[in-house]
Protein backbone atom coordinates (compact mmCIF):
# COMPACT_ATOMS: atom_id res chain seq x y z
CA UNK A 1 0.00 0.00 0.00
CA UNK A 2 1.26 3.51 -0.96
CA UNK A 3 -0.28 7.14 -0.25
CA UNK A 4 -0.28 9.20 -3.26
CA UNK A 5 0.17 13.23 -3.37
CA UNK A 6 -3.77 13.47 -3.15
CA UNK A 7 -4.17 11.79 -0.05
CA UNK A 8 -6.03 9.26 -1.46
CA UNK A 9 -4.68 4.99 -0.88
CA UNK A 10 -3.83 3.06 -3.86
CA UNK A 11 -3.79 -0.83 -2.62
CA UNK A 12 -1.90 -3.48 -5.25
CA UNK A 13 -3.53 -6.03 -3.97
CA UNK A 14 -2.63 -8.98 -2.53
CA UNK A 15 -4.03 -12.14 -0.25
CA UNK A 16 -3.96 -9.61 2.46
CA UNK A 17 -6.93 -7.56 -0.11
CA UNK A 18 -9.11 -10.35 0.77
CA UNK A 19 -9.84 -10.42 3.98
CA UNK A 20 -12.66 -8.47 5.46
CA UNK A 21 -10.90 -5.42 7.14
CA UNK A 22 -11.77 -2.11 6.25
CA UNK A 23 -9.25 0.66 5.68
CA UNK A 24 -10.81 3.67 5.53
CA UNK A 25 -9.50 6.12 2.00
CA UNK A 26 -9.63 3.38 -0.07
CA UNK A 27 -10.69 4.70 -3.11
CA UNK A 28 -7.99 2.49 -5.80
CA UNK A 29 -6.83 -0.67 -6.17
CA UNK A 30 -4.74 -2.39 -8.18
CA UNK A 31 -5.70 -6.27 -8.80
CA UNK A 32 -2.32 -8.28 -10.55
CA UNK A 33 -4.41 -11.03 -10.81
CA UNK A 34 -2.29 -13.60 -9.22
CA UNK A 35 -1.56 -15.23 -5.60
CA UNK A 36 0.93 -17.63 -4.14
CA UNK A 37 -1.43 -20.65 -3.44
CA UNK A 38 -0.61 -23.47 -0.91
CA UNK A 39 -0.44 -27.56 -2.76
CA UNK A 40 0.74 -29.97 -1.30
CA UNK A 41 2.35 -32.85 -4.09
CA UNK A 42 1.30 -35.87 -3.67
CA UNK A 43 4.88 -37.03 -6.12
CA UNK A 44 7.14 -34.48 -4.11
CA UNK A 45 5.59 -35.14 -0.43
CA UNK A 46 5.66 -31.92 0.29
CA UNK A 47 3.85 -28.09 0.21
CA UNK A 48 4.88 -25.86 -2.40
CA UNK A 49 3.22 -22.06 -2.52
CA UNK A 50 2.91 -21.86 -6.26
CA UNK A 51 1.97 -18.67 -7.86
CA UNK A 52 -1.63 -19.36 -9.58
CA UNK A 53 -4.37 -16.58 -11.09
CA UNK A 54 -6.62 -15.73 -8.61
CA UNK A 55 -10.22 -17.31 -8.76
CA UNK A 56 -13.27 -14.75 -9.87
CA UNK A 57 -14.41 -14.74 -6.45
CA UNK A 58 -11.09 -13.84 -4.94
CA UNK A 59 -10.79 -11.05 -7.51
CA UNK A 60 -14.69 -9.77 -6.77
CA UNK A 61 -12.85 -9.45 -2.71
CA UNK A 62 -9.82 -7.38 -3.85
CA UNK A 63 -12.02 -5.11 -6.19
CA UNK A 64 -14.50 -4.73 -3.01
CA UNK A 65 -11.57 -2.95 -1.11
CA UNK A 66 -12.31 -0.04 -2.64
CA UNK A 67 -16.03 0.58 -2.30
CA UNK A 68 -16.38 -0.18 1.48
CA UNK A 69 -16.98 3.25 2.48
CA UNK A 70 -17.11 4.88 -0.89
CA UNK A 71 -17.32 4.36 -4.52
CA UNK A 72 -13.67 3.54 -5.91
CA UNK A 73 -11.82 2.26 -9.02
CA UNK A 74 -10.38 -1.40 -9.19
CA UNK A 75 -7.51 -1.75 -12.38
CA UNK A 76 -7.58 -5.58 -13.08
CA UNK A 77 -4.18 -6.14 -15.06
CA UNK A 78 -5.84 -8.62 -17.26
CA UNK A 79 -8.91 -8.52 -19.88
CA UNK A 80 -12.33 -9.79 -19.14
CA UNK A 81 -12.03 -12.69 -21.57
CA UNK A 82 -9.28 -14.42 -18.74
CA UNK A 83 -11.59 -13.04 -15.76
CA UNK A 84 -14.26 -15.20 -17.37
CA UNK A 85 -12.23 -18.12 -17.63
CA UNK A 86 -11.09 -18.42 -13.83
CA UNK A 87 -13.13 -20.79 -11.84
CA UNK A 88 -15.90 -19.18 -9.68
CA UNK A 89 -14.14 -19.96 -6.80
CA UNK A 90 -11.02 -20.74 -4.75
CA UNK A 91 -10.46 -24.18 -4.12
CA UNK A 92 -11.02 -25.21 -0.59
CA UNK A 93 -7.81 -25.98 1.36
CA UNK A 94 -9.14 -29.53 2.26
CA UNK A 95 -8.49 -30.21 -1.33
CA UNK A 96 -4.68 -28.20 -1.35
CA UNK A 97 -3.14 -29.84 1.51
CA UNK A 98 -2.03 -32.86 2.93
CA UNK A 99 -4.59 -34.84 4.88
CA UNK A 100 -2.66 -36.33 6.95
CA UNK A 101 -3.03 -33.72 9.78
CA UNK A 102 -6.81 -33.86 9.27
CA UNK A 103 -6.83 -37.58 9.28
CA UNK A 104 -4.51 -37.90 12.69
CA UNK A 105 -6.93 -35.81 14.42
CA UNK A 106 -10.25 -36.77 13.70
CA UNK A 107 -8.90 -40.38 14.56
CA UNK A 108 -7.73 -38.90 17.87
CA UNK A 109 -11.08 -37.74 18.63
CA UNK A 110 -13.01 -40.63 17.43
CA UNK A 111 -14.64 -39.11 14.71
CA UNK A 112 -16.41 -40.68 11.41
CA UNK A 113 -13.72 -41.84 9.51
CA UNK A 114 -12.51 -39.60 6.79
CA UNK A 115 -13.87 -42.32 4.15
CA UNK A 116 -17.32 -41.81 4.85
CA UNK A 117 -16.94 -37.76 6.79
CA UNK A 118 -19.57 -35.69 5.17
CA UNK A 119 -17.73 -33.04 4.25
CA UNK A 120 -19.02 -29.94 2.09
CA UNK A 121 -16.16 -30.69 -0.31
CA UNK A 122 -14.91 -34.55 0.02
CA UNK A 123 -11.36 -34.75 -0.41
CA UNK A 124 -10.22 -37.36 -3.69
CA UNK A 125 -9.67 -40.90 -2.57
CA UNK A 126 -5.97 -40.48 -3.72
CA UNK A 127 -5.79 -37.52 -0.93
CA UNK A 128 -6.91 -39.98 1.47
CA UNK A 129 -4.43 -42.90 0.73
CA UNK A 130 -1.25 -40.44 0.40
CA UNK A 131 -2.23 -38.92 4.28
CA UNK A 132 -2.66 -42.67 5.30
CA UNK A 133 0.16 -43.77 3.73
CA UNK A 134 2.40 -41.06 5.46
CA UNK A 135 0.70 -41.84 8.73
CA UNK A 136 1.45 -45.33 8.17
CA UNK A 137 5.45 -44.63 7.27
CA UNK A 138 5.36 -42.14 10.77
CA UNK A 139 4.10 -45.57 12.96
CA UNK A 140 0.88 -43.09 13.93
CA UNK A 141 -1.04 -45.89 12.27
CA UNK A 142 -0.78 -49.32 11.91
CA UNK A 143 -1.70 -51.72 8.61
CA UNK A 144 -5.67 -51.51 9.45
CA UNK A 145 -4.98 -47.53 9.55
CA UNK A 146 -5.43 -47.90 13.19
CA UNK A 147 -4.44 -45.44 15.92
CA UNK A 148 -1.51 -46.66 17.80
CA UNK A 149 -0.04 -45.13 20.76
CA UNK A 150 2.44 -43.37 18.97
CA UNK A 151 -0.22 -41.86 16.73
CA UNK A 152 -1.90 -40.46 20.09
CA UNK A 153 0.99 -39.07 21.15
CA UNK A 154 1.43 -37.09 17.66
CA UNK A 155 -2.09 -36.22 18.06
CA UNK A 156 -1.26 -34.40 20.83
CA UNK A 157 0.99 -31.76 19.38
CA UNK A 158 -0.74 -29.05 17.17
CA UNK A 159 2.12 -29.17 14.19
CA UNK A 160 2.62 -30.93 11.02
CA UNK A 161 2.78 -35.00 11.87
CA UNK A 162 6.07 -35.52 10.15
CA UNK A 163 7.81 -32.29 12.56
CA UNK A 164 5.53 -33.64 15.56
CA UNK A 165 7.79 -37.39 15.51
CA UNK A 166 11.29 -35.48 14.69
CA UNK A 167 10.47 -34.19 17.89
CA UNK A 168 9.49 -37.52 19.81
CA UNK A 169 12.47 -39.15 18.07
CA UNK A 170 14.57 -36.11 19.31
CA UNK A 171 13.18 -36.49 23.14
CA UNK A 172 14.34 -40.24 23.08
CA UNK A 173 17.55 -39.70 21.41
CA UNK A 174 17.77 -36.97 24.46
CA UNK A 175 18.62 -33.88 21.66
CA UNK A 176 14.86 -32.29 22.19
CA UNK A 177 16.95 -28.98 22.70
CA UNK A 178 18.11 -28.66 19.05
CA UNK A 179 15.56 -29.95 17.21
CA UNK A 180 12.90 -27.90 19.21
CA UNK A 181 14.96 -25.19 17.51
CA UNK A 182 14.96 -26.62 13.95
CA UNK A 183 11.28 -27.79 13.81
CA UNK A 184 10.34 -23.92 14.76
CA UNK A 185 12.08 -22.78 12.39
CA UNK A 186 10.61 -25.08 9.80
CA UNK A 187 7.35 -24.26 10.74
CA UNK A 188 7.40 -20.75 10.03
CA UNK A 189 8.74 -18.49 7.57
CA UNK A 190 12.11 -18.51 6.70
CA UNK A 191 13.41 -16.06 9.24
CA UNK A 192 16.83 -15.20 7.06
CA UNK A 193 16.54 -12.28 4.48
CA UNK A 194 17.82 -12.65 1.17
CA UNK A 195 19.80 -9.86 -0.36
CA UNK A 196 21.75 -9.76 -3.30
CA UNK A 197 25.00 -9.19 -2.98
CA UNK A 198 25.76 -9.29 1.02
CA UNK A 199 23.69 -12.63 1.63
CA UNK A 200 26.96 -14.69 1.73
CA UNK A 201 28.82 -12.52 3.79
CA UNK A 202 26.01 -12.02 6.68
CA UNK A 203 25.09 -15.16 6.69
CA UNK A 204 28.42 -17.48 6.24
CA UNK A 205 28.39 -17.03 10.02
CA UNK A 206 25.73 -19.40 10.76
CA UNK A 207 26.80 -22.01 7.95
CA UNK A 208 27.77 -25.39 9.70
CA UNK A 209 28.84 -28.03 6.86
CA UNK A 210 27.06 -30.71 8.95
CA UNK A 211 24.03 -30.02 7.82
CA UNK A 212 21.84 -27.15 6.79
CA UNK A 213 19.15 -27.88 9.05
CA UNK A 214 22.16 -27.16 12.14
CA UNK A 215 22.42 -23.52 10.78
CA UNK A 216 19.17 -23.06 12.34
CA UNK A 217 20.46 -23.75 16.15
CA UNK A 218 23.25 -21.28 15.37
CA UNK A 219 21.10 -18.64 14.42
CA UNK A 220 19.17 -19.13 17.41
CA UNK A 221 22.30 -19.20 19.65
CA UNK A 222 23.07 -15.65 17.81
CA UNK A 223 19.66 -14.56 18.67
CA UNK A 224 19.90 -15.42 22.39
CA UNK A 225 23.02 -13.65 22.98
CA UNK A 226 21.48 -10.58 21.26
CA UNK A 227 18.53 -10.86 23.28
CA UNK A 228 21.05 -11.24 26.55
CA UNK A 229 23.06 -8.11 25.42
CA UNK A 230 20.92 -5.65 23.78
CA UNK A 231 19.26 -3.13 25.79
CA UNK A 232 15.87 -2.37 24.11
CA UNK A 233 13.77 -3.94 21.06
CA UNK A 234 15.11 -1.35 18.47
CA UNK A 235 18.62 -2.63 19.67
CA UNK A 236 18.25 -5.93 19.01
CA UNK A 237 15.96 -4.97 15.66
CA UNK A 238 18.94 -3.39 14.70
CA UNK A 239 21.30 -6.07 15.08
CA UNK A 240 19.27 -8.90 12.79
CA UNK A 241 18.92 -6.14 10.20
CA UNK A 242 22.82 -5.78 9.56
CA UNK A 243 22.70 -9.26 9.90
CA UNK A 244 19.88 -9.87 7.12
CA UNK A 245 17.69 -11.42 9.79
CA UNK A 246 13.94 -10.99 10.21
CA UNK A 247 13.48 -9.84 14.02
CA UNK A 248 10.04 -10.89 13.89
CA UNK A 249 9.96 -13.71 12.44
CA UNK A 250 12.66 -15.04 15.26
CA UNK A 251 10.22 -14.23 17.55
CA UNK A 252 7.71 -15.88 16.16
Amino acid sequence: MFKPSNARRIVLATNVAETSLTVPGIRYVIDAGTARVKRYSYRNKVEQLQIEPVSQAAANQRAGRCGRVADGICIRLYDEADFQTRPRFTDPEILRLSLAAVILRMKSLHLTAIETFPFIESPPGRAIADGYQLLNELGAVDDDNALTPLGRELARLPLDPRVCRTILAARDHHALTEVLIIASALSVQDPRDRPIEAQDQAHRQFVDKRSEFLQWTRIWKWFEDAVAHKKSNKQLADACRANFLSHLRLRE
